[in-house]
């Protein structure tokens, strides 16, 4: 054993990451339940173990160096793997099969994620599911870490297929839709300024989708509309229906609202960028027979309702 493996600890690996989220060794001991005396001599004994300085201190905090950055990018998945190993472990213990843990798009959360979820619950009831719901970015590093076994959610380019396998799902447009009583909903075409005379539940500021649909307006020459920026289905299916705003969904998603008599989809191309849905996990770390039994799952109700 070399006296890196002998000397640092699961506790060394936490102690890093927290002192590089605060920045601040008082914080960092509080969140610890240590003293500040205490957490730096853990530091020392953690900069012994690695052989070098993993923080730089200011009167504006820590700063990690470059040997502090590369640590905390390894305890980041060391510990994620570390969770990942107790949570099958305690399922196994329990008489059951294993574990996934799934992370979605929230907008994806209802169709077709709950449908798969209890599909997956009645093929394979001995295997514990756990779901993370969030924004893509938020979710991507996730699976970095290994706390997710999938990843459902839409593939931008930024994401390579020599880092992720990637099982494409659906290649579906966003769709505009309101209430089944809103006065667009009777209309059998739209313009750019008949929506924009509504207020929008749209995707954040900060996204392609909210970037394409400024250009798109511009081009229109129509002032944008009032808009609120939310990546949840449920709030924004809750906005539509109590007044008059219109919701960017994802066609499928969409389809199977209108289906339900929920949501009215307008008839009117926004004209962005399609980023299919898909299945992925990191190439790293091969997928679980549980992971292929629910991808496939999710496949087919996938399929059922868009053949």
């Amino acid at each position: 054993m070399t006296p890196f493996q002998g000397k640092l600890r699961i506790r060394h690996l936490e102690i890093v990451l927290l002192v590089a989220e605060h920045g601040n060794l008082s914080k960092a001991a509080r969140h610890l339940h240590m003293t500040q005396s205490g957490l730096s001599r853990a530091m020392a004994e953690i900069e012994e173990a690695v052989g070098g300085r993993l923080f730089e201190r200011s009167a504006k905090g820590m700063r990690a160096t470059a040997l502090g950055v590369a640590i905390c990018r390894h305890a980041t998945v060391l510990l994620g793997d570390f969770r990942k190993a107790e949570t099958d472990l305690a399922a196994i213990a329990r008489g059951e099969l294993g574990s996934i843990t799934v992370g979605c798009f929230s907008l994806f959360s209802g169709w077709p994620l709950a449908d798969a979820a209890a599909a997956f619950r009645q093929a394979h009831p001995k295997v514990e599911l756990s779901v993370d719901i969030g924004t893509h970015e938020r979710l991507v590093e996730v699976l970095d870490t290994g706390a997710l076994d999938v990843l459902i959610s839409r593939t931008p380019a930024t994401l390579t297929r020599e880092t992720y396998r990637i099982v494409p799902l659906i290649n579906d447009p966003v769709v505009l839709t309101c209430a089944p009583h809103h006065p667009l909903a009777s209309r059998d075409a739209l313009t750019w300024a008949d929506c924009a005379m509504y207020p929008w539940i749209s995707a954040l500021p900060s996204g392609r989708i909210r970037r394409e649909v400024m250009e798109r307006l511009a081009e229109a020459n129509v002032q944008p509309p009032d808009i609120v920026g939310a990546l949840s289905l449920e709030f924004g299916r809750d906005m539509v229906l109590a007044g008059p705003y219109l919701l960017m969904l994802p066609g499928s998603v969409a389809q199977v609202q209108a289906r339900r008599g929920v949501l009215h989809v307008l008839p009117f191309d926004l004209k962005l960028k399609r980023s299919p849905l898909a299945a992925m996990w990191r190439r790293d770390r091969p997928s679980t027979r549980q992971t292929r039994a629910f991808v496939s799952i999710l496949a087919g109700i996938i399929k059922q309702a868009h053949p």
